[in-house]
């Protein structure tokens, strides 16, 4: 019994994550995104921002939401977020 239980709260945790993803993998987010990497003052850290934003928006274009999810991950790490 409590391996079921295990496996269906993992399970459960994988569909939240994953919905999250689509979340964050969207054209507001992406728009929202530009806005806050636009008012960075560290211009390293905006390039490597406007980088990982970039790289994230080709692969939502691809349908990669794993791939979206990496680079949009790189570019909050370079926001500071």
């Amino acid at each position: 019994m409590l391996k079921i239980s295990l496996v269906v709260l993992m399970a459960l945790f994988g569909l939240s994550q994953a919905l999250a993803a689509q979340d964050l993998c969207n054209d507001a987010h992406m728009k929202q995104m530009d806005e806050m990497i636009a008012k960075m003052t560290d211009a390293a850290k905006q390039k490597e921002a406007t980088a990982a934003l970039d790289q994230s928006k080709a692969a939502m274009k691809a349908g990669d939401t794993a791939g979206c999810m990496k680079h949009m991950d790189a570019a909050h790490k370079a926001m500071g977020l």
